[in-house]
């Protein structure tokens, strides 16, 4: 229960409160590699380091599958993994299956900041669909498909 008031409180306050809380920014992209599977990078602002992730797919509130993996204190710079293979070091938490389910939509959210304050939120949404229409080159971020070259140049932008 939580865990989903994090995740719909993130998306709430980036939708409601911009002006008064941290901004919400597209620091991350998702995107299949040549194998099909499901990849993502978090690219943080500066010296600004990634606190917390998950993934999560709120559409079954309270069902056991709604949210797949969570961590905090994660402390890393830019970062790139497989969506279900978070880094080792990292103390994740696990729930559920970990593969994407055809006609579900997937929240992949958390936070970014100095020290132990939150300058940025990042949230991504995206379905399966989203991933499957990607061509190749392509990244799914701030809610359309776009290059590689301009998520990068929209790193400039954002921050």
């Amino acid at each position: 229960m939580k865990r989903r008031g994090a995740v719909l409180g993130t998306a709430a306050g980036c939708l409601l409160l911009g002006g008064c809380s941290p901004a919400c920014l597209s620091l991350a992209a998702v995107w299949l590699d040549a194998d099909g599977k499901p990849v993502v990078s978090v690219r943080p602002c500066g010296d600004d380091r990634v606190r917390r992730l998950s993934l999560s797919s709120p559409e079954d509130p309270g069902t056991s599958d709604d949210s797949f993996w969570e961590t905090r204190d994660v402390r890393s710079g830019d970062v790139t993994f497989p969506l279900f293979s978070p880094p080792r070091s990292w103390n994740v938490d696990r729930r559920g299956p970990q593969q994407l389910v055809a006609g579900r939509t997937y929240w992949f959210s958390g936070s970014v900041g100095h020290g132990d304050s939150v300058d940025h939120y990042i949230v991504v949404t995206f379905s399966p669909a989203d991933l499957a229409r990607l061509k190749p080159g392509q990244v799914w971020a701030d809610n359309r498909a776009m290059s590689r070259e301009d998520f990068d140049g929209s790193l400039g932008d954002t921050c």
